[in-house]
């Protein structure tokens, strides 16, 4: 499973940052998703409450491969970094 976290701009948090957490998993042909709302604990990142998610099937692994890579390329695109980055604050 791969994860990507979003910090943005939020006028309406305390901090005015918001957290997104959007996780993606290839098993074979299927494809999950998993996003949601996230926050920082201890300087970590988690979940904030429950993740919604959706999957997909595909006809063949090398077509689940390819959407799997083009869907983490579009999150890269749109400032999502990898979980593997640290924090600074």
């Amino acid at each position: 499973m791969k994860t990507y976290y979003y910090m943005g701009p939020n006028p309406d948090t305390k901090s005015k940052v918001s957290w997104k957490m959007w996780k993606i998993e290839r098993k074979g042909r299927t494809i999950t998703v998993w996003w949601g709302p996230a926050i920082v604990v201890n300087r970590k990142i988690t979940k904030s409450g429950s993740l919604q998610s959706k999957s997909w099937k595909y006809s063949s692994e090398a077509a689940a491969k390819e959407d799997e890579l083009s869907r983490i390329q579009s999150k890269i695109s749109s400032g999502y970094k990898k979980k593997d980055r640290s924090i600074t604050a």
